[in-house]
């Protein structure tokens, strides 16, 4: 499990699941009428053709940015997954204490993406049948992925059905739940220091990386 947790970080689980929410994202019309597989596979190629017509975009943060505030990040049960991320400290959290969690791990998450998106953008996935019944609302998706410079990377896609949408709420690679992950570290701050202290230090932390992505585009700009 170490030597897992060493090759894919979590930023690069993170980057996995907002992959997925921008696959979501740009998928074509009537989805919710399809199954979990195929809403991911319908999302997978519409990714491939909007990435060939304008490939400039996976480098272009601001664009990307507006993308993922106004579609990506809305396929993802960011309720849920904060829940599951704080585990009994979600149940002793004031309602402000939750909403202000969930601005701030929904923003690191998106910086997280931002800064990694590139790393994703040549690689094929296969997606496998489900597991699950989808009657009951809940399921897991096996898929893997073919990488560019790399190995194949076993990735999980947990998603559950939310009103008529097929949302994620966890991704697991090669095993390693981004769940799970955030879960041990957050705990362990909270303990030291209480949830005050963890969500001032990720609104602290995503005012820095904000910084920074001005501090890019005005470059880009400037060329």
């Amino acid at each position: 499990m170490g030597m897992e947790a060493d090759r894919y970080s979590v930023k690069q689980i993170t980057g996995w699941l907002l992959l997925a929410g921008l696959l979501l994202a740009l998928s074509r019309p009537g989805m919710a009428e399809q199954g979990p597989v195929e809403v991911l596979q319908t999302m997978t190629d519409t990714l491939v053709d909007i990435a060939r017509e304008d490939p400039d975009v996976i480098n272009d943060i601001a664009r990307l940015r507006v993308i993922a505030n106004e579609v990506v990040l809305t396929r993802i049960d960011f309720n849920a997954l904060s829940r599951w991320v704080l585990g009994k400290y979600w149940r002793t959290a004031t309602p402000q204490q939750r909403a202000d969690f969930i601005v701030e791990f929904r923003e690191m998450m998106l910086g997280s993406y931002l800064r990694s998106v590139s790393t994703y953008k040549d690689n094929g996935v296969r997606f496998h049948p489900v597991r699950g019944d989808l009657s009951k609302g809940r399921v897991i998706v096996h898929a893997e992925v073919d990488q560019s410079n790399g190995p194949v990377v076993h990735v999980t896609f947990r998603m559950r059905l939310v009103g008529d949408e097929w949302l994620i709420y966890d991704v697991a690679v090669e095993g390693i739940s981004l769940v799970a992950t955030h879960r041990a570290s957050f705990s362990r701050e909270i303990r030291k220091s209480g949830m005050d202290s963890l969500i001032a230090r990720l609104h602290a932390k995503n005012m820095k990386n904000a910084a920074l992505e001005d501090q890019a585009a005005a470059i880009i700009v400037a060329e």
